[in-house]
């Protein structure tokens, strides 16, 4: 039996051992970096980690770690003291990682342990050649022995040295910093598509005009990697055109996530978001956080958009205006799918449209279209044409005649914009407002019908 302080030697010894594995110059682990950054995409990741490692004697520092799935050509190794900086003179690895040719090819000469096949018993033999899976081992004993990993029944080899020495060209990443004498810290970074995001707006209707939007986002980390010590960035406008958020110029209210650390920053013409400190992204996993809520006070409108010239006759047509929500934006939102979320008379939720929210800057107005009304529909018609010639330009001016007829049990406003290029402006409107030179408002009231008149000028 072990005496309890010979039993605290011998793990003591163990824990020395490892760490001084794992501490030998020339060797460098990615799961042991001082610090890292993790940014994240809509489609991958960059990842910047910094490391206290320096080469061996020869220049050479073996990298271990790295997720196989990355883009070779983003991969950046770098040591910085002040101003100085030193890179590699050359990186090479072997391509596809774990892969059955090269690992056989790399064990020609060296000792092998032929088995099945028929053998009674493993027979040890040198490897002296091997090409798309066919092998052949001669033994001690003067016989030659055909290897033909085609042939589920044939014979099969392993290797015999050491696990650490055959996986070497399998699992590193080899730089070669020559006769450089290297000092200060090193930066390793890559974009690797292993690590991702993506994001999404929920807004749930409270009231008539009051509702609350939700910022979700799902992060998704496919590598082997645990990334449980790293400061985790969002970014969106530029590179994907994903999802990030940033609150202007003022602190973060109660309504939104708690402890959120430091958020919103902008950088060129992407907005970054940095994730509370603590979040994880654990290997192989996914994980839904929220990063904003807020309620906001809703406009709803009912908008037609439509191109004058390219209705011909004088035959009316029925047309069905989109719904549409308005809001002042609190702050600059990114690009982003929304799911609208309303309740029933039982008060259980319903998702009532899909829409699409384009970046919007704080204090701007952002609009939700969202699919075709279901009671509210416009019957237009044209009632006059004319072609005029005004200080020698020819124009094009039409009168048109639209009624609206509103089936629910509220007041309604519709917005009506002509997007004709050619047009030049909307005037003697009746029945209406004149918002702009080519959008006119309309009220009506509910369950009614309301008739308007307008002329439109067009460019001939």
């Amino acid at each position: 039996m072990f005496k309890p302080s010979l039993l605290v030697l011998i793990i003591s010894s163990l824990v020395s051992m490892s760490a001084q594995g794992n501490t030998q110059p020339g060797q460098l682990d990615v799961n042991q970096a001082q610090s890292t950054i993790v940014t994240l995409y809509s489609d991958k990741a960059l990842i910047s980690q910094n490391f206290k490692k320096q080469p061996d004697k020869k220049g050479i520092l073996e990298i271990s770690g790295l997720p196989v799935n990355r883009l070779d050509g983003s991969l950046n190794l770098e040591y910085t003291d002040g101003a100085a900086v030193y890179r590699p003179e050359d990186i090479s690895w072997y391509q596809g990682g774990l892969d059955r040719d090269n690992y056989y090819r790399n064990l020609i000469g060296k000792t092998v342990e032929v088995f099945g096949g028929g053998l009674n018993v493993a027979i040890q033999g040198k490897l002296i050649s091997y090409q798309q899976g066919i092998g052949l081992v001669e033994s001690s004993n003067g016989r030659q022995y055909f290897i033909d990993y085609h042939d589920p029944q044939g014979l099969r080899m392993l290797s015999r040295d050491s696990t650490d020495i055959q996986g070497k060209y399998l699992k590193y990443l080899t730089a070669d910093f020559g006769n450089q004498s290297v000092s200060g810290m090193l930066n390793l970074s890559y974009i690797t598509p292993l690590l991702n995001y993506d994001s999404h707006y929920r807004l749930t209707l409270l009231s008539e005009n009051q509702g609350r939007l939700d910022l979700k986002a799902l992060l998704a980390n496919g590598s082997n990697i645990n990334f449980s010590n790293a400061k985790i960035r969002l970014v969106a406008g530029g590179e994907g055109g994903m999802p990030g958020y940033y609150r202007k110029n003022r602190m973060m209210e109660a309504s939104a996530v708690a402890d959120a650390g430091e958020y919103g920053e902008r950088v060129g013409e992407v907005l970054m978001t940095t994730l509370p400190e603590g979040t994880v992204l654990w290997a192989n996993s996914r994980q839904l956080l929220d990063l904003f809520s807020e309620t906001l006070h809703l406009e709803k409108l009912y908008t037609l958009e439509v191109y004058g010239r390219a209705t011909g006759g004088r035959a009316s047509m029925v047309e069905r205006p989109k719904l549409t929500w308005k809001f002042e934006a609190p702050v600059d939102l990114p690009p982003a799918s929304v799911r609208m979320y309303e309740s029933d008379r039982d008060g259980s939720y319903i998702i009532g449209a899909n829409s699409w929210l384009p970046k919007t800057t704080a204090g701007d107005n952002a609009w939700l279209t969202m699919g075709e009304a279901l009671a509210v529909r416009v019957e237009r018609s044209r009632i006059d044409i004319e072609l005029k010639d005004e200080k020698s330009d020819k124009e094009l001016v039409v009168k048109w005649q639209a009624t609206i007829s509103n089936d629910q049990k509220e007041a309604i406003t519709l917005l009506l914009r002509d997007r004709d290029p050619n047009l030049l402006k909307l005037e003697s409107v009746k029945g209406a407002s004149l918002e702009k030179s080519d959008q006119i408002k309309v009220e009506v009231s509910a369950e009614a019908e309301k008739t308007i008149h307008f002329t439109a000028r067009y460019r001939r």
